[in-house]
């Protein structure tokens, strides 16, 4: 049964990439929503707006990815860590304008609860942070138990283990994830989480999450993706009347009877909606030229105090610069895959990389006065054949200012790569890089471990 479920992921994985076959990707956006969106709200501490925003971008993301991902062992735990960076970049960019907003609102006014017993509000906003601690094979223990919810027979024919030792596994793996929670103050035994996440690990989407999911992933795999993606993250109208806007000319979805029969009635609801699709597109442009011009008059004083606060921000800049010219931000390299490069974790290498430049990582000034100056940064990226670091991304973070620092470090590293049978080829790692102010001495002290 188990071996069935793995490969029929895989088989509709492979039929969208091959034959762009909007079914089966609709088929596995249904399969999988409810556990990508149930983490989407925890890491948005509850908020639905935010959590629907990063559950579209991960499936999105798994579109643009399709071919990438077919050979994946386990899809649900490729999903996760795709909504953990996610829900970090999101959360990044609103801190960027929360600063700006904050330094605004100086110009205008100058001016510890009692400890609660555990709950789940208090797990939900940590868990999948702790989660994604978790080496690969715990990682996947617990998201194929708890997240989707597959029998312990199962899941060792998935790990290639026998019953009895995915079930061993599965309770190694609960007690480091309550160890990494009992890190950050939540107190439990093993088995109360357990029964914690297998009530409140994956609830049910709200309607019409996974059809535009759906939408937004399929629409991002052509060329209008970026147009697409802007609509729905600007836009003031209303879901259901901005998704209808985006099918508009699509093909028309068939899908089988399965277990996302959910997902089947909502896109049959939007492909009713196709006929009145020119119309609503010109009443669209008309609302949201209206509403841009409103927002323009009514948010003029806003944007002003913000522009003041970017000008001090510059100035200072400005000032330092003068003083020392800052380094420039380094070029990312994207890996592009071909059919005949694979890509190997370092568990299974003959010769592992070894890296040949370490660039330091420069402390921002701005952390080193502040009331967190330290943290940690896991960067995930890929060695190359050539030894260049390609993609590299924030994999965890529990200092987002620290987070740029660490990525354009690791950009400008180069290594010897791994090989296999004697050939070089394309590695998967991830780096901890741990930030630590110095007082008496040159700043930051970092260390970096390979798994």
């Amino acid at each position: 049964m188990g071996k069935e479920t793995m490969t029929d992921d895989a088989e509709l994985l492979r039929r969208y990439s091959e034959q762009r076959s909007d079914a089966a990707f609709a088929e596995l956006v249904g399969r999988h929503v409810d556990m990508v969106h149930t983490a989407a709200l925890r890491q948005m501490q509850g908020d639905p707006h935010r959590a629907r925003e990063v559950t579209q971008l991960v499936f999105v993301s798994l579109a643009r990815k399709a071919s990438a991902l077919v050979g994946h062992p386990v899809l649900p735990a490729w999903l996760h860590r795709a909504c953990r960076l996610a829900a970090l970049d999101l959360i990044r960019k609103e801190a960027r304008r929360h600063r700006y907003e904050k330094a605004a609102a100086a110009d205008e006014v100058l001016a510890s609860p009692a400890q609660e017993p555990p709950s789940w509000d208090v797990v939900g906003p940590v868990l999948d942070g702790a989660i994604n601690e978790l080496d690969e094979r715990d990682r996947q223990a617990i998201l194929l138990r708890f997240f989707a919810n597959k029998p312990f027979a199962e899941i060792g024919q998935r790990l290639r283990l026998s019953e009895n030792a995915a079930r061993m596994r599965v309770e190694r793996a609960l007690d480091k994830l309550q160890e990494k929670l009992s890190r950050r103050g939540i107190t439990s035994t093993s088995a109360a989480l357990a029964a914690a996440l297998s009530a409140q690990a994956v609830i049910a989407a709200p309607s019409g999450v996974a059809a535009v999911s759906v939408s937004a992933a399929l629409a991002g795999g052509g060329a209008a993706s970026a147009a697409w993606i802007a609509l729905m993250s600007t836009s003031k109208l209303p879901l259901a009347l901005t998704a209808a806007v985006a099918i508009g000319g699509a093909a028309t979805l068939t899908l089988q009877k399965t277990s996302g029969q959910r997902v089947q009635d909502e896109i049959s609801l939007l492909r009713a909606e196709n006929a009145a699709a020119a119309d609503l597109e010109g009443q669209n442009r008309d609302l949201q030229r209206s509403a841009a011009h409103a927002a323009s008059l009514q948010g003029l004083d806003s944007s002003v105090a913000i522009l003041r606060a970017q000008v001090r921000a510059l100035d200072a800049g400005s000032a330092a610069a003068s003083r020392k010219a800052p380094d420039p931000k380094p070029r990312i390299k994207i890996l592009s895959m071909t059919a005949s490069e694979l890509t190997y974790d370092v568990s299974k290498l003959d010769v592992a990389p070894h890296p040949v430049m370490q660039v330091p990582p420069v402390y921002p000034d701005a952390v080193r006065s502040s009331a967190t100056p330290t943290g940690t940064v896991v960067v995930d990226f890929y060695v190359g054949s050539d030894g260049q670091v390609y993609s590299p991304t924030v994999a965890s973070s529990d200092n987002i200012e620290l987070s740029d620092s660490a990525v354009n470090a690791v950009t400008q590293w180069t290594f010897k790569p791994g090989a296999v049978g004697g050939k070089d080829v394309v590695t998967h790692m991830q780096v901890p890089i741990v930030f630590t102010l110095n007082k008496d001495g040159p700043p930051p002290a970092t260390s970096a471990t390979w798994f």
